[in-house]
């Protein structure tokens, strides 16, 4: 395992399309070292958020193939510096998404999902603050993505019920946030977004790929201390993963 490191970006691009043009870039580079393209990530896709950034729909990043992590694998805490969590739905796209080119409606991403699965965004800003920054800039960073931990549970997307959906999180075996019904977008509109939004760069999403849907609890920085953290999410199950 390799410390997570960052481009170096030490100004804003002038536009979102250039910031996309450097994530791009980045991602080339480095695509083979770090297992390949194994998905992307939504941030910014929850009304508050929304509203800060003075936008009106989310933003992208890749998420890559070493960086997939299975619930109670033990990382080195050298690998970051100021661990952040995010507890989200992980849509694992299916076969499916074969049948999704051209008029995308929330029908055809309902069967290009195969499953929902309980994961842990992993969020390592290195001494940086993304609500601090221009928008443009974390994402030329890949909007800090460190990883994501995956859980075993799953449930297929036509059972899904979003009010219902309890979560948590613990740290060191204690509950330190909880809610209900706080996913910050429908899952299905945020894939069908992201489908959307790749096709004009020449990207697209393929089977076996991950898609982390959003943050149900904002960013939560770990404690000094923290070694053991599980995410529950309702009728899917807990994901978890440990700082060595």
């Amino acid at each position: 395992m390799r410390l997570f490191t960052l481009p170096d970006l030490p100004e804003a691009p002038p536009t979102f399309d250039a910031a996309y043009r450097y994530q791009d870039a980045y991602a080339a580079a480095v695509a083979d070292e770090k297992g390949g393209i194994a998905g992307f990530k939504l941030a910014v896709n929850g009304a508050a958020q929304m509203a800060h950034f003075k936008v009106n729909e989310p933003v992208s990043a890749r998420l890559f193939g070493d960086e997939i992590y299975q619930s109670g694998v033990a990382l080195p805490g050298t690998l970051f510096h100021g661990l952040c969590v995010e507890p989200e739905l992980a849509a694992i796209i299916g076969p499916g998404i074969r049948d999704t080119q051209g008029n995308v409606t929330r029908e055809t991403v309902m069967g290009a999902i195969e499953v929902f699965r309980p994961a842990i965004e992993l969020v390592d800003q290195r001494g940086a603050s993304l609500p601090k920054m221009k928008l443009a800039q974390g994402i030329g960073l890949n909007v800090f993505n460190a990883g994501i931990v995956l859980g075993a549970g799953s449930i297929k997307p036509e059972h899904l019920s979003l009010p219902d959906l309890a979560v948590s999180i613990a740290v060191n075996g204690e509950i330190t946030d909880e809610t209900v019904g706080t996913a910050p977008q429908d899952p299905f509109e945020a894939v069908m977004w992201l489908i959307n939004h790749l096709a004009p760069r020449k990207l697209s999403l393929a089977p076996g790929m991950v898609v982390m849907c959003g943050t149900h609890i904002p960013l939560k920085p770990l404690p000094e201390g923290a070694r053991e953290v599980e995410v529950v999410m309702g009728e899917l199950g807990p994901v978890a993963f440990s700082l060595t």
